[in-house]
């Protein structure tokens, strides 16, 4: 039993949201805070999570606007046909077969149960043994299973309760009891005796403990309390992982979902692109698994169909008011794209598109999810030296959300091009129009080819890539309409160029910082470090010409001002 099918309409920030769940069992929302990400994983969790939900529980900051005459309803659909459905026009959640018939005598919390760490994590809750807590299920599978050796048990267990017995006192304790409250309420007749519970496997799943030990201090046991909270926060992953590993070892169906805000909390880098692994591997064994989280090592490129990008946009009905949207792209979504924009047909499929990212992927392309605006770029020199320039203009990158990213050469623009555009971020490209035209055949060189798919991915004309001027800008006609600035040399002759055209006799030259930079980094080859010796000449202008950058970065700072709107 899978969630299929999610349908949230008027809770706290969303006012209509209807998505499928990914194919791939994991959705990661990113997107800016206070953007309604916590929303979307507690209204699933409204229903299958621990607590039980009634109507009379909501408050006013539940209902969209906080306007109660709208109906707040959640409705989660199953792959089986089934539904779950929340109201608060109805007290309790309903919970529906396929055909809408009201199902009485199965449980939603059972059939799918959510295991939800917020941002809290209220590691102590989980391990308690509330029916619905993380260890409450496993007390629960266990004791179902231990169901044929409970008369073994339970002999043993009345040994050791026999043996009780012997202590000094206890057995005239429990008899005093007895009897002094017999005499206090004599005029009922109730009677009262303390005693072991008879055995169950449940109470014998009762006594688990997590033990936490320290090599590097004798072995002696620690208290949980004394533990960090990252560890804390992996002992539940740990506990879920095993339980779910076990559960399908043994044939039984895996159902339910992890929900986990934010799971970078209290843990360093690597330790977070670690616990992205495990959790595939969780959703490997069944289970369903969404997080939220603000870190680009919990999102992949490679992975695009379970990322959800969530913001919020301008309510057209209420003024001044705005709502949670998502926007999710399947591979048959991004397959489509791209044979739109010019990939020959055949190239692309749902079966190798995953195959197509995953060759380029790496961490820094992962920022660009978090971008309020993307400036996509060929290689590591536009990478490093564009943000100092735009600074020096008034456009400070990281304060307004703006990511360089570079795709590693002039080939890889298009594709990512397409991915993020598919996800709606908000996008510029720049590259310059190196071009190495035709062999002595008639056939197109490689810089050719490189233009020739740049056009048409853009549905331009392949002369508006190969102007003639310092530099130009243009729009691409293919969707989504991106504004391109194509340099008519290499970055760095650009530069070069306009900043000899605009220094003063005082100021070094262009070639005399070119030289210092060579001479503190020291690169090996011509072409090694290009990128730290561009931001390396970037810095130096600034020392003595602090608002110095060339004319195609200032226009591209007023693009990406125009954009976000601020000037």
């Amino acid at each position: 039993m899978k969630l299929k099918r999610v349908v949230i309409k008027n809770f706290r920030s969303i006012k209509h949201l209807e998505f499928e769940f990914p194919e791939s069992n994991l959705l990661v929302l990113v997107g800016p805070n206070n953007s309604g990400k916590s929303n979307i994983i507690r209204a699933i969790n409204l229903i299958c999570g621990e607590d039980w939900v009634s109507s009379e529980r909501l408050q006013d900051y539940d209902f969209y606007l906080r306007d109660k005459s709208k109906e707040i309803r959640i409705e989660l659909i199953f792959d089986n046909g089934s539904s779950a459905i929340f109201s608060s026009s109805s007290r309790w959640p309903e919970y529906r077969d396929v055909l809408g018939n009201l199902i009485r005598d199965q449980n939603i919390k059972e059939d799918f149960p959510s295991t939800y760490l917020g941002a809290d994590r209220a590691f102590d809750r989980h391990i308690s043994f509330y029916d619905w807590s993380l260890l409450g299920k496993i007390r629960k599978t266990f004791h179902k299973r231990a169901y044929n050796l409970s008369d073994k048990l339970e002999e043993r267990f009345n040994e050791i309760v026999d043996l009780f017995d012997q202590v000094p006192g206890f057995s005239e304790f429990k008899k005093d009891f007895g009897k002094f409250f017999e005499e206090l309420q004599a005029d009922v007749p109730l009677k009262m005796s303390i005693d072991f519970k008879p055995f169950t496997p449940s109470n014998y799943f009762k006594t688990m403990h997590i033990l936490a030990s320290d090599p590097n201090q004798n072995r002696r046991d620690i208290d949980l309390d004394e533990l960090g909270e990252g560890t804390r926060n992996l002992i539940l992953l740990a506990l879920l992982r095993s339980y779910a590993v076990n559960l399908r070892q043994y044939g039984e169906e895996i159902r339910g979902i992890l929900a986990l805000e934010e799971p970078e909390i209290y843990l360093h880098p690597q330790a977070q692109r670690n616990l992205f692994r495990i959790l595939r591997e969780i959703v490997s064994t069944g289970l369903q698994v969404i997080i939220s989280t603000h870190s680009n090592n919990f999102v992949d490129t490679e992975f695009f169909d379970s990322i959800g990008l969530v913001r919020k946009v301008d309510d057209p009905e209420n003024k001044g008011c705005q709502h949670t949207t998502l926007t999710l792209v399947s591979k048959a979504e991004l397959v489509e794209h791209c044979y739109r924009t010019g990939v020959p047909e055949g190239k692309a499929t749902i079966e190798n598109i995953t195959e197509y990212y995953k060759s380029t992927s790496n961490y820094r392309l992962n920022e660009a999810f978090f971008a309020r605006f993307l400036i996509l770029v060929e290689g590591e020199t536009e990478e490093l030296a564009l943000p100092e320039y735009l600074a020096a203009v008034g456009l400070n990158c990281d304060q307004k959300g703006v990511s360089v990213i570079a795709v590693q050469g002039k080939n890889q623009i298009p594709k990512y091009w397409r991915l993020f555009g598919k996800f709606k971020i908000p996008m510029l490209v720049f590259f310059d129009n190196d071009d190495d035209g035709v062999d002595a055949k008639g056939s197109d060189n490689q810089k050719r080819k490189s233009n020739k798919n740049l056009a048409s991915c853009f549905g331009l004309q392949l002369e508006q890539i190969l102007h003639g001027k310092a530099w130009d800008v243009v729009t691409s006609e293919n969707e989504p309409a991106t504004p391109i600035v194509i340099l008519g040399k290499e970055f760095e002759t650009a530069v070069k160029q306009d900043y000899e055209n605009t220094r003063t006799e005082r100021t070094p030259t262009y070639e005399k910082i070119e030289e210092e930079a060579h001479n503190i980094i020291k690169p090996v080859s011509k072409n090694q470090a290009k990128g730290l010796i561009a931001r390396y000449i970037a810095r130096r202008i600034h020392s003595f010409m602090p608002d110095y950058a060339p004319q195609f970065v200032k226009r591209i700072a007023e693009i990406v001002k125009e954009e976000l709107g601020f000037y």
